[in-house]
């Protein structure tokens, strides 16, 4: 046999890509979910987050026991908090969701804000429940700031600054840019990207592996004038194809989506223009020619193409929760994080959307462990395929 020749692998190619795009229903309902995905997660991000402000702007506190806080309840007025007075019932409507929080006034409430004793307040909530939350800190904030400001009257009648009462005052000053800010709520985009690199190779990788051994179609393949590595090479190059077309589009969607998002209305300043794009591709090029390899690899092993559809999506869907690594980690990101794939990948494109300055190593290793990890898996596809077994279905 001779060696090896990029013109039979590139006419190998051609013919997978046909053949791939004569399934365009399976294809195209591939690339639409792939596409799709990620910026519909963003809108309801988005729709949420709206829902989130509006019901902080639109804040209602249920008081008990209302008379005996006047002060407090023109507080909360002047705040821009309407008052819901005594509600019935309030423990099990909190328990129930109906109300976010109510706060509960003592009776002896304006006996001891006479006396100058602490007067209690107790604010009841569900901490088990998300949507309740945002509205029971306000409701907490305002009732210190109340509760302060009587502080710091006190003192003014004694004669004392309030200053006293403050020892030390605590400024903080926020390094990070407001583009960093609104990157931090926003990474779910790195991880979709990857999520469009990882899933979208994997109907095509089962198509020409498994898919063709249950039709019958690799033996007149493998009887022709071409290597193993020649035909691995060349349906590297169809499947990877695809992939780097899902990834394509998955960004494109969210250029587009973020275009129709206003995000800057919530407070989320954020930004994904061309310069974002092309970082984001400098990272997902390399990683959309890896996977394909992988896919193949793994997918040649199946003995049908069931078994290897479930080895697929079960070894994506494991290489898919790496990036949970980066985004539940609360401690400093070790030096070789950039090294691990996918977690890597995840890790510098974070940090496109945030715009810090990527190493040279890192960028480095976007592309030449990918590229080890193609070598090292056509090698062994290629392996898979020249073994006579494989016909054999052994």
């Amino acid at each position: 046999m001779s060696a090896f020749s990029l013109s039979r692998a590139s006419v190998v190619a051609r013919k997978e890509w046909v053949d791939l795009l004569r399934d365009r229903k399976s294809i195209f309902w591939a690339l639409f979910a792939v596409a799709i995905s990620g910026p519909l997660v963003l809108c309801i991000l988005y729709f949420v987050a709206k829902s989130v402000s509006e019901r902080i702007d639109k804040t209602t506190a249920a008081i008990v026991n209302v008379a005996f806080a006047p002060d407090l309840v023109r507080h909360l007025e002047r705040r821009g908090i309407k008052i819901d007075p005594d509600p019935a019932d309030y423990r099990d409507r909190v328990k129930r969701g109906e109300l976010d929080a109510v706060i509960v006034i003592e009776p002896d409430f304006q006996q001891a804000m006479a006396e100058g004793r602490p007067a209690k307040i107790t604010l009841v909530t569900e901490s088990s429940r998300d949507r309740s939350a945002p509205i029971a800190a306000k409701l907490s904030r305002e009732i210190e700031r109340y509760a302060a400001r009587i502080g710091s009257e006190r003192l003014m009648l004694r004669g004392v600054s309030p200053v006293v009462a403050s020892p030390v005052r605590v400024e903080e000053l926020d390094l990070s840019s407001a583009e960093q800010r609104g990157a931090r709520l926003l990474q779910v985009m790195s991880f979709y990207a990857l999520f469009a690199g990882l899933m979208g190779a994997i109907a095509a990788a089962l198509d020409v592996t498994a898919g063709e051994r249950e039709r019958q179609t690799l033996e007149p393949l493998l009887t022709t004038p071409v290597t193993a590595m020649e035909l691995a090479f060349g349906k590297w190059l169809a499947v990877s194809a695809v992939n780097l077309l899902a990834v394509t589009i998955s960004l494109t969607g969210f250029l587009v989506a973020l275009q129709f998002v206003p995000l800057a209305k919530l407070g989320i300043p954020f930004s994904f223009g061309v310069r974002e794009f092309a970082g984001f591709m400098a990272v997902l090029v390399p990683f959309a020619f890896m996977v394909p390899a992988v896919l193949l690899a793994i997918g040649a092993a199946g003995k049908t193409a069931k078994e290897a559809q479930s080895s697929l999506s079960i070894g994506a869907s494991m290489v898919g929760l790496l990036p949970m690594i980066s985004f539940l980690r609360q401690s400093q990101p070790p030096w070789w994080d950039a090294l691990v794939p996918v977690n890597g990948q995840y890790a510098t494109l974070s940090k496109v959307l945030r715009s810090e300055t990527i190493p040279t190593l890192d960028w480095a290793a976007m592309w030449v462990i990918p590229a080890g990890i193609i070598v090292i898996a056509l090698f062994g596809f290629a392996r898979t395929l020249a073994n006579e077994k494989l016909l054999a279905g052994r």
